[in-house]
Order: C-alpha cells, then sequence, then structure tokens
C-alpha cells in the first residue's frame, strides 16, 4: 500500500502533540519512516506561532527535525502577501503571525497612515469588539481582501479540553460584514500542500497526509489529489484508510 509515497505530511494538533505533550508513538513512527527513505513534514493551520518556534516545540518534544519540513498557516500566510505582492494589511491575530507576515516584507497596519489592502485573520486571543469594528470597516470597501489562516472551529489542549480555533473569530467578522474570505490559507485549502510540493519538487500524488481532523486534513489531502490516512480513534469513514492511532500507521505504509 502507498508504494509510490515519497513523502508523509503530519498535522500537528492532535496528531503529533496534545498541548505540550508528544502523541505515543510519534517519534519511533517518524524515525522509521526516515529509515524506510520517506521524507516527514509536518502542517499545522496553528497562525500563533512562528516557523521557527514551532519547530523549537518539536526539537524540545524530541523530535528529530529541520525548520524546513515544518509548513503552518502563519508562515504560509506570510509567504502568500509576498507573492501576491501586499504591502500593508491589518492582521487581526498573535505576534506570531504579524512576524510572518513582516518577515516577508508586508507591514502590518493598526491605524490610517497607509492604504490597507487586506484584512488577514488568525487566532488571537486578544480579539475585541474593537478588533471587530476595525475588520468591519475595512471589509466594506472592496478593495480591501478578506485572508484567513484557517476556519478551525476548535484546536485540542491537554486533559481532553477544546478551546475555541480561528473559526470563531472569522465567522464574527463574517457575520459582521456580510463578506466570506476571499482566501483561505491554511487546511482544507491546499496552499500549504502546493507550497511542500513546490520546494521539494514533488506531486501531491506523492504525499500521504495524516491527521485527526476530518474537514480540515483528509478534505486537503481529497482536494488535492494527495493520499490520506485518517486517526479516528475508533470511528471509521469508508471514504478514506482510517487507523485508530499514529502508531498503527507502520501497518500500512
Amino acid at each position: 500500500m502507498f508504494e509510490n509515497i515519497k513523502a508523509v505530511a503530519f498535522d500537528l494538533d492532535g496528531t503529533i502533540y496534545v498541548g505540550d505533550s508528544l502523541v505515543p508513538g510519534a517519534s519511533e513512527l517518524t524515525g522509521y519512516l526516515k529509515n524506510k527513505g520517506i521524507d516527514v513534514f509536518y502542517f499545522t493551520n496553528n497562525s500563533t506561532k512562528t516557523r521557527n518556534q514551532i519547530f523549537e516545540k518539536l526539537q524540545k518534544l524530541g523530535l528529530s527535525v529541520e525548520i524546513n519540513v515544518v509548513y503552518s498557516s502563519a508562515y504560509a500566510a506570510g509567504l502568500y502577501l509576498k507573492e501576491k505582492g501586499y504591502s500593508a494589511v491589518y492582521c487581526c491575530g498573535s505576534k506570531g503571525l504579524r512576524n510572518e507576515i513582516e518577515a516577508n516584507g508586508t507591514e502590518c497596519v493598526n491605524d490610517g497612515s497607509k492604504k490597507i489592502q487586506a484584512v488577514v485573520v488568525g487566532l488571537d486571543n486578544t480579539f475585541d469588539y474593537q478588533k471587530m469594528t476595525n475588520g468591519l470597516n475595512l471589509l466594506r470597501g472592496d478593495d480591501c481582501k478578506f485572508i484567513v489562516c484557517n476556519k478551525d472551529r476548535t484546536y485540542p489542549v491537554e486533559g481532553g479540553v477544546l478551546m475555541p480555533g480561528c473559526g470563531p473569530i472569522v465567522a464574527a467578522l463574517e457575520n459582521a460584514s456580510g463578506r466570506t474570505p476571499d482566501v483561505i490559507i491554511g487546511k482544507p485549502e491546499t496552499y500549504m500542500l502546493e507550497l511542500l510540493c513546490r520546494d521539494w519538487k514533488m506531486e501531491p500524488k506523492q504525499v500521504l497526509v495524516v491527521g485527526d481532523t476530518y474537514d480540515s486534513d483528509i478534505a486537503m489531502a481529497k482536494k488535492a489529489g494527495a493520499e490520506a490516512v485518517f486517526i479516528t480513534g475508533n470511528d471509521g469513514r469508508d471514504d478514506v484508510i482510517s487507523i485508530t492511532s499514529i502508531s498503527g500507521l507502520k501497518a500500512i505504509i
């Protein structure tokens, strides 16, 4: 099975780690894949951390990893804005997202000093009524694009707790402005996978996506034409190969 696979792209939250704890079997599995000559990559919709911060977290958790195999929605957002020529945006997001945007040459503007070309939204634990008002009024202009890192409703942390994700913030701005996003950077859209394929000269069909969220991880794989394995706990699906834990991947690859 998966004879033509050159790389495995793992989701992070809920797949490789939960909170600050590595999922049992993750380190052994990634080592096993590398020994088989299969490249290992990490994909995350997390928009609060820079690529370097996520890389450092993976290292601290004991994984052997290089920074160039880490793809996050914040990192990808910075690249997207650079590629499309955005010079100034209003960023409703974390310091990590702002850092990634500005590292790629786009300025995050919070006042009227420059023409703002887009509202960029990521997970923001300081999101408030004023930020919603700012975003709403900018989005009233047809020439201001609505770009979001993802629309994830929740994300898991330790102890079985779910935290509100970027999606509820996006939903607030959608409801207030009457607009839907012009661009979604992260999963289930395919931009991050396209970046990987471009960077590493692969085709989507040579990549196996492994994740625990069907509407995000698996949907991206299907949309891009990549292979997919769904980590489901005990609930499988008929339209995708499912395993109950990450360790189960060894038996099928």
